[in-house]
Parts: C-alpha cells; structure tokens; sequence
C-alpha cells in the first residue's frame, strides 16, 4: 500500500489550487479591478468582455466576484422612498445611482489605470467604491502580465506590433489598482478563452454584431463579419470557421434506404467525437426550417422506397440532435428568439422523411406538453384547435397549438413584458450580473410561457428564470439558463466538477435583437448583448469546473543497478485526466538530462534535442461519453544512462482547452543509478527499491516495472498501462484519490 499512499500524497498536492470557485478569497494591495458597473464602466463594457478574452487567451487567470449575498434593487437608486443604501460613484458622498443597481460585491479604494468614460486620469485615486455589476479580478501576482495586455487593448497604436488587438470596434476599457487588500467571494475562476461557433442560421449577424462590439474573434483571430453569410464563405476551411451552416453541424445523414444515426460527426465535433467548441450560439433558427428535410438536394420523394440511394442533404431534426450530444459535456447553447422554439419544442418524429430516433429530442429545459383530447371537435383554450389524429400517431383526437411554433411545447410565446414591471431574479448568479435598467425587446418570441393547458414545467422543477414578467417565473419569461435535462441546479454556488454534473448549460433569451449602442445608459436594450456576453464567460468550459484535470508521472525504476555501464532503463511517460472536460492536440514530451541517451522509444514519436515528443491528440474526461478517447495513456522509452550517480526524468504535456493553450504540471522521477554487485547494490539501497518521485505533476512507485516489452512497455503503440503491477495500478488510484477530493471540494 505503500505505492498508493505516495500516490494519494501527489494529487493532494496537486489538486490543491491557493484560490477555489465557491470560496472566498482576500486579494492583497495592487491586484486589478475591470469594473463592470456604470459608474466607471458604461462606455467600455462591452469591450472588457473582448478584454478578458484576450486575458484569459494569453494565460492571466480571472476571477468573477459575486456577492453571493447580492440583492437587486429594483427602483432607481436615488428614489426619494426606496433609496439605495449604497452610493454610486464614491461611497460616502451620498450620491445615489439614477437607475436600479445591485448591491455591492465587495467595498475597496483603488488607483485609476484607465478610464474609459473620459472623466478620470491615470493616477486618480477613488476613496472607495463598492464595485457592482460582477467585477473581474486579477490578483497581484499575476498584475504585470495582465498590465502589459490591457495597455495594448487599449491603445490602437499599438495594435501594428500586437495584431491579436486589433477590431473593428473600440471603447477603452476601464481598470482600476487596489489600493488596499479586500476579501470577495470567487464565484468563478476563470482559465481558459473559449471557442465560440455561431449558427449560420439565417440571422447570424445578430450574434456577430455582439461579438464584434466586444472584439471577441474567431478561432482563427479573424473577426466575425458583419454581413450574413453567402453561399461558400463560411463554416470549416473558410475565412469564417466558426460560423457554421446546417449542412456542416447536422453531418453526414446517410442515404434514404440507410440513414445515419450518428448525432458526433457534424461540425460541432472532433474526429474523435468530442467537442470542437466550447458554445454555439443560435439567434432566430425558424421553425420552419427546423421541419425541413431536403434529399438530394431538393424535396423528398412522398415514400421512403420511392427514395432509395439518394443521399439526406439538409435535416432540421437532426441538427437538434448534434447540439444535445454537444451538451452532454461541460460546453454551453445559447439561443434567442425563435431559434428558441426551434431547438426547444423539438419532438421526434419517427415517420418519412423525418425517421426520427430518440436522440432528435429538444426539450432541454421544459417536459414536453400533453396536448389534451378533443373528442367533441373543440378545445377549452382559443389559442388551440382541435386536429382528428393529431396524436399518439394518429390515434387520439387532440388540441394542438394554432401557432406552428409552438407545437410540440415546452414553451408557448408569450407578449413583450413591460420594462417597468420585470422582475430580476437570482442577481447572485454570473449569467444575471447587470447595473441598470433592462428593456425588453419585440420580435416574434420577445418572451416565453410554460403552458398549463398542455401541462408543461421546467425540468426537475428547477428555478432556471432569472428575468421575467410580473407574474413569473413561467409567465413571460425573457431570460433562463438551467442545466440539460435539470440536471443540476443552476444557482448552486458550490457546484462544479464532474462528480457533481457532467452536462452542458443551455439559455434562452426573448426578444429578436439588442443594441449594441455605448453607453448603456443612453439605450437600454443593450443590456441584452450584456446577458450574450456573461454567458459566454460562465460557461464550465472556460472555468475550472469544467476543465481537464492532467496529471503526469514518469514510471519505471527509481534505484537503477547495473553491473555495467552504460546502464540501461525502460521508463513510461504516462497521463491521465482526472477533470470533467476533455483535452484538445495534446502532446506528450519525454524530456531526459543532457548526458543520457535516448535507446529507443515507443513508435510514433519525434525525437527532439531535448527528448521526444509524441502527438496525442484528445484526451476523454474522468466521466467517459461513449466513443470518446481514453482519459489516460502511457508512452515508453528506453534510456542510457553514462555513469553512475543521480539523474532527473521529466514528463511535460501542453494541450488545448478553447483557444488557450495550457500546460500540465510537469511529472519527475529521480533515478539512481548504483553498481550491483553479487547479493544487490553495493549502496544497500532501500530495501523497498526507494520511495519514489512526484515532483509537481504527480508520482509513481519507485519500484515499478517498466513493462513486459524489451523495448520498455507498450510496444503495441496503444494506451494501455503497464502490464506489472504496481505501475499498472497507478492511474486507478490516481482516479480514486481524485474523485475522493472533488467530492469533498465541490460541496461545502
């Protein structure tokens, strides 16, 4: 048991990070504040969206602070009868906001770096403020990394030597120096800038306008166009990568007489079958389209045998199917407006030319409704209508919605709420951070009803409604955000990793289109494109509850006694993923001290100066989707080792998670090399064969086998561990003493 408890020892070390989401955390003197309420950041707020896009690409960690004790103030602070008890600009000055606010995150004096609202210099102090809105933080120790890229963000002329700056659009970004230390609540901790694919769906240059006003780019670090897309100029291997047609999410469909039910292989996927995106986003998908079904191009003949060998070239049905499977990992779907009815009424239809399985189901948040039986040719509600057959495939008389978008609800249309009567729900959670007013927006779904005619709820009976009419949650809903399926509990403070909930985020926002107009205060419909852009930052797959968890090891023998040398070794660089996402072009680096000599190792490598590196590619999460790849793996090599004495192996990994590239914590083994003589080492040695090395990344039992093979392991170029005990054993512990952590971590 010895090798387990060394091994238990290493992931505590590494699964123990300074700073945790769901936990509060002091951030000492001269950690930097991006505010994001309107006293001091209603010009730039869009862009410091764009900002902590750029940060987060570039490797500067960021952390959400949320009160989690936040209230919303639900009439203009400086109301004479209900006035807020916290000032606007400087507190202590008594000068109240002229709109609703939030309460304060947290309270701090601080130094001005830039303003982006014209009204302070760099320098000016601020006595103190209590930031709102949901303020990003940078600590201290990462303060010149972040410095040196909010001041190429914000000064075009520096743009020309900095190209990954460079937009269209461009506000300055406000940000603020603590002066002081202050103590706020980490309600994300934020690592990774995510991929973000937009659904050319016929309005797609609604969700570009949002990403081009916070200069948020493409994978690629082209911006998103501003026009629709043509007939050839966007998805993969375009200019415009991520914005993605039908065609290319639904897949290959198969041919009439043998459909494909493969919902992995659209654009939403790797070849390996996980996600190539962290969020797609879907602005007003029409119904219409979601029912059409094309075959060679054009109609479908009317029977399936009239059909045979021609091939499915469009299926709306299908590409609901995709974006479920994209949401059975930590990623996130964002539509608005019609594309609401579009994904979430989604009903599968077994019969010609749909041929329907299971898995084409929307309802994401809401059960689907039970339309009632009409056997007297009327229904009881005027917006229904009684159709002979409507259900049960035919064999029930049934009411069904006169509105064809609504069939299959879920969710009914409701009309536009009133500005002045929403209610703000839930100000505590990260998608619902706002200061100011909010307006609605028309269009032909500006807001959504459950339906007690059909008998429809959210999932689970969950709480996913965080703006709403005044007589909600269900009755003109206008914004929701709630786990696939509820299978979670959205507001949860605590929750993250994947012992707790393994799916995707979905929300949905009323209304056809926001402004994009700065500052907010002059157009409040752009609270909207505020909503847009929080849910982009929230998603799991950007935060530390979603990411992959890598761990290293080098395995193999930690005492190495030769009679002779050189002396020869057979280690394995082995890896494993411990977290709830999975990782993206990894590759696994075998690095070896100057004076060895590398033998041999496992096919598929490159040798390099420093060692050898392999290709890994994607790595599954610790909760495996099926077909996905393997979460842990080993490579072999074979080392000469010169001269007796003490040499460090090292495992290094870089991977991708969204558009960032990160790297693991590196695994090391020491080895000795003694001389044997007759009856064992001439040093006597352990008579365990050593302790054993963690280094940062992780250990391994110092005595473990390199493997069977003679080339030092897994010759057969696979994934498999070690075939002896214990280097066998190591990755399973590894997951036990992992998911032991998480659960005490993910809930306190």
């Amino acid at each position: 048991m010895k090798s387990i408890s060394i091994i238990l020892v290493g992931i505590l070390m590494l699964s123990a990070p300074s700073v945790l989401a769901g936990e509060e955390q002091t951030f000492e003197a001269g950690s930097l504040i991006i505010p994001m309420d309107l006293a001091y950041q209603d010009t730039g707020m869009f862009q410091a969206y764009g900002l902590l896009f750029q940060l987060l690409r570039q490797g500067v960690t960021i952390y959400w602070i949320i009160d989690l004790e936040k209230t919303w103030h639900h009439a203009s602070c400086d109301d004479a009868v209900d006035e807020c008890a916290w000032d606007c600009h400087e507190e202590g000055s008594d000068i109240k906001c002229p709109y609703p606010t939030g309460s304060p995150d947290f309270y701090v004096g601080a130094e001005v770096l830039w303003d982006g609202e014209g009204q302070l210099d760099p320098g000016d102090t601020i006595s103190l403020h209590g930031y709102r809105g949901g303020p990003f933080v940078i600590d201290v120790a990462d303060r010149d990394a972040a410095v040196a890229i909010i001041d190429v963000w914000n000064d075009p002329a520096s743009w020309a030597a900095n190209p990954w700056a460079e937009r269209t659009v461009f506000q300055v970004v406000s940000v603020h120096s603590t002066t002081g230390a202050f103590t706020g609540y980490v309600r994300k901790k934020m690592v990774a800038a995510p991929t973000i694919a937009v659904f050319s769906d016929g309005n797609e240059d609604i969700a570009t306008s949002y990403l081009r006003a916070a200069g948020i780019p493409q994978s690629n670090g082209n911006e998103f166009p501003a026009a629709k897309c043509g007939a050839d100029n966007c998805g993969p291997g375009t200019d415009n990568p991520d914005m993605l047609t039908v065609v290319s999410i639904m897949g290959d469909m198969g041919t009439c007489d043998n459909p494909s039910y493969d919902h992995k292989d659209g654009a939403l996927f790797t070849s390996d079958g996980v996600p190539a995106y962290c969020q797609i986003m879907s602005m007003h998908w029409n119904v219409k389209d979601r029912e059409m079904v094309e075959c060679d191009g054009g109609d479908c003949p009317d029977t399936q045998a009239e059909c045979n060998g021609e091939v499915f070239t469009y299926h709306g049905h299908e590409v609901v199917a995709e974006v479920r499977q994209f949401l059975a990992y930590p990623v996130h779907f964002f539509a608005e407006c019609q594309a609401v009815n579009a994904y979430e009424n989604t009903v599968p239809n077994p019969a010609w030319p749909y041929l329907d399985d299971e898995a084409r189901n929307g309802h994401f948040l809401t059960t689907t409704g039970h339309p009632p039986d009409c056997p007297d040719g009327d229904c009881s509600d005027g917006d229904f209508e009684c159709i002979t057959g409507g259900c049960d495939e035919g064999a029930r008389d049934c009411c069904l919605s006169k509105n064809e978008k609504e069939l299959g609800a879920g969710f009914l249309i409701a009309d536009q709420p009133n500005s002045d009567t929403l209610q703000i729900l839930h100000p505590e959670v990260p998608y619902n951070q706002l200061d100011g007013f909010f307006a609605t927006e028309g269009g032909s779904e500006p807001a959504f009803n459950l339906s007690e005619y059909l008998g429809t709820v959210y999932k689970n009976d969950l709480d996913v409604t965080f703006i709403t009419g005044p007589n909600g949650p269900g009755e003109e809903d206008v914004w929701m955000t709630g786990y696939l399926d509820g299978e979670c509990e959205i507001t949860d403070p605590f929750l993250g990793g994947p012992v707790v909930c393994e799916s995707g985020k979905v929300s949905y926002l009323g209304g056809h289109k926001y402004d994009t107009t700065v500052p907010i205060q002059t157009s409040w419909s752009s609270q909207g494109t505020r909503l847009f852009l929080n849910a982009l930052f929230e998603a799991d797959c950007v935060t530390t509850s979603g990411q992959p968890e890598i761990s290293l090891a080098v395995l193999g023998e930690a005492v190495l006694a030769s009679e002779t040398l050189p002396a020869r070794g057979n280690y394995q660089a082995g890896f494993s993923n411990f977290g709830a996402g999975t990782a993206l072009d990894a590759v696994l680096t075998q690095v070896l001290p100057a004076t060895t000599t590398l033998v041999a190792f496992e096919p598929g490598g490159t040798e390099q100066a420093a060692g050898v590196s392999w290709t890994i590619g994607s790595i599954g999460a610790l909760v495996p989707r099926p077909g996905d790849p393997p979460n842990q793996g080993n490579r072999w090599t074979e080392i000469e080792f010169p001269d007796y004495g003490e040499y460090v192996l090292e495992v290094q990994m870089t991977y991708r998670v969204g558009v960032s590239t990160l790297q693991a914590p590196v695994g090391i083994l020491t080895v000795q090399v003694v001389e044997e003589a007759d009856g064992g080492p001439v040093d006597g040695g352990p008579e365990d064969g050593g302790d054993g090395s963690t280094g940062d990344g992780g250990g391994a039992d110092a005595q473990t086998d390199a493997g069977d093979s003679s080339n030092g392991g897994s010759a057969s170029g696979d994934c498999g561990c070690s075939s002896k005990p214990p280097s066998g054993l190591w990755l399973p512990c590894l997951a036990l003493g992992f998911v032991v952590i998480r659960r005490r971590k993910t809930r306190r």
